[in-house]
C-alpha cells in the first residue's frame, strides 16, 4: 500500500483503500478463526501479508476486543486460541425455529384458503376437497 500511497491520495481514494484493507484483514481473521482452533501469530502474519508479528498481535487483539472473533492470545506461546463454540444443533433452538416457521407457513396457507373467492372448501370426514367455480 505504501508503494501506491501517493497515487491513492491524488485520486482521493486513500481512505477508501485503507478501510478496504482493514475489512479484508478482519474477514481473513474471521475465516482463520473458524478454520483453525489454534494458529500461530506467525502463520496469521504470513497468511494476511502483515508487516510483523507485533502488528499481527495488535490487530488480533483489536479484533477480539471489537467482537470480530472469539479467541484469546497466548503471548508466551505466540498463538491465537479460539474459544469453544457450542454445537447449536445439540440444543432445542433449531427445532423451535423450524416449528415457528412451519406454524407461520400453515397460518399463511389457512388465511389464503379463507379469502380465496374461487374455491369453496368442503370437509367430508377426514378429507378436505374443494369445488372450483
Amino acid at each position: 500500500m505504501t508503494t501506491y500511497e501517493q497515487t491513492f491520495r491524488n485520486d482521493d481514494t486513500f481512505t477508501l483503500i485503507s478501510r478496504l484493507r482493514q475489512n479484508v484483514i478482519k474477514t481473513g481473521l474471521r475465516t482463520m478463526s473458524l478454520t483453525y482452533s489454534r494458529i500461530s501469530l506467525r502463520d496469521v502474519c504470513l497468511k494476511l501479508g502483515l508487516d510483523s508479528e507485533e502488528t499481527t498481535e495488535y490487530i488480533v487483539a483489536k479484533a477480539i476486543r471489537d467482537g470480530v472473533i472469539e479467541a484469546t492470545i497466548n503471548h508466551e506461546g505466540g498463538f491465537m486460541q479460539n474459544k469453544e463454540v457450542l454445537d447449536v444443533y445439540a440444543t432445542e433452538e433449531p427445532l423451535l425455529a423450524f416449528d415457528e416457521r412451519i406454524r407461520f407457513c400453515m397460518s399463511l396457507h389457512n388465511e389464503a384458503i379463507k379469502v380465496s373467492p374461487l374455491v369453496t372448501w368442503l370437509t367430508v370426514g377426514n378429507e378436505v376437497s374443494y369445488q372450483g367455480e
